[in-house]
């Protein structure tokens, strides 16, 4: 796995951000730990499906 960058990590807090607003305003509210994992269980489908 590649080393994560500085610009990597307020990429991914950004969208992590995104996502707990986008619920937010659905009327849902998830914590950022939540945001957490689905953004991670969601890049390792991604790099799943590249290879």
């Amino acid at each position: 796995m590649k080393p994560i960058s500085k610009n990597t990590d307020a990429l991914r807090q950004q969208i992590m951000k995104s996502a707990v607003a986008s619920f937010k305003i659905e009327g849902i509210k998830i914590s950022a730990d939540t945001a957490s994992k689905a953004l991670k269980k969601i890049e390792a489908k991604m790099a799943k499906s590249a290879r």
